[in-house]
């Protein structure tokens, strides 16, 4: 509480004296975004499992949520919840993997409120995957789960062909990891990739994680301590954790979202570059105003609320055709 009340008053000073911090935010979404920033400062040396037990006993928004029918299910043995709406169409399914760079997150707490607005405003079933963590779990430990949870899906009766594999930061990254190694399996692929804010390239490059640093909630130092924690002995440019390197040929559609003012946005939209280079065919959307994951502040924002709608849109048009 004391957080949230120091973002209020620091931004009520801020705006006194300088203004808002961006143009287009409002005095609540700076405030929303100032404390999370404060947050992640002062959580920045904790220790990862303590970080983890941490984010996952708070309280988050549930007002999606409330509206759609939970199922908790294992696939292949790894936890997940499904998040049904009401209006479901018959055909397809989005297999969601939570961001947190791959240390903490689940579709139970952090991101169960983004799984359920995607599931109503797609009118689609989302099954989110509580892949194992590191460091305790390091690579390859989250690509062998989503194989499984992809595997146990096409068991038990959904065709590979309508599957959307999807994800949000690092499990925008593991989205795209399992596309690659399901292309290189050979046979069927599934439908589509949706990738919001991917981290593709843990080396982290990017200037705008500089020169963007202000506008985000996440810094670039804390990220490389995450990054080495997932990577484990694996260096953090090779292709198999960076798939910005990886062999980026015969995937599927890919819709690609990226913040204005995140700071991986140039990451981001390199990794586009190099997917349509590859000849993935790759839809983009730029959330204008936006720090790190657009679609998440829907409620507060107009433009992460637009990114929500083309992920609900880009999804219903790939699942259509499917």
């Amino acid at each position: 509480m004391y957080l949230m009340l120091w973002a209020v008053f620091a931004t009520l000073r801020a705006r006194l004296t300088t203004g808002p911090r961006r143009a287009g935010w409002s005095f609540g979404f700076e405030v929303v975004v100032r404390y999370l920033r404060r947050d992640w400062d002062e959580t920045a040396d904790w220790d990862l499992a303590r970080l983890r037990a941490d984010t996952d006993k708070r309280p988050y928004p549930k007002n999606a949520v409330k509206k759609v029918t939970l199922r908790d299910e294992t696939l292949s043995g790894i936890p997940a919840r499904t998040f049904v709406p009401k209006d479901a169409r018959d055909r397809g399914v989005v297999l969601f993997f939570h961001g947190g760079s791959y240390i903490y997150g689940s579709a139970r707490t952090t991101h169960g409120e983004l799984m359920a607005e995607i599931a109503i405003a797609s009118r689609t079933k989302v099954v989110g995957l509580d892949y194992r963590l590191a460091p305790e779990h390091p690579y390859p430990a989250q690509l062998e789960d989503a194989l499984a949870a992809v595997d146990a899906l096409v068991s038990s009766g959904t065709p590979l062909e309508t599957i959307v594999l999807a994800g949000d930061s690092a499990g925008g990254n593991l989205a795209l990891v399992t596309a690659i190694a399901l292309r290189d399996r050979g046979g069927a692929r599934p439908r589509a990739m949706v990738l919001l804010s991917p981290w593709g390239d843990l080396e982290m490059p990017g200037a705008s994680y500089q020169e963007n640093e202000r506008y985000d909630f996440g810094t670039r130092e804390v990220l490389v301590r995450h990054a080495r924690a997932f990577a484990g002995d694996v260096p953090l440019g090779d292709p198999r954790v960076s798939p910005i390197h990886a062999e980026l040929g015969g995937l599927p559609p890919a819709l690609v979202e990226v913040g204005e003012c995140e700071i991986p946005r140039d990451d981001i939209v390199q990794l586009a570059d190099a997917l349509e280079a590859a000849g993935t065919k790759v839809t983009r959307h730029v959330a204008k105003d936006m720090p790190h994951n657009a679609a998440v502040f829907s409620a507060f924002h107009p433009s992460g609320k637009a990114a929500l709608q083309a992920v609900a849109t880009f999804v219903a048009e790939q699942l259509s055709t499917a």
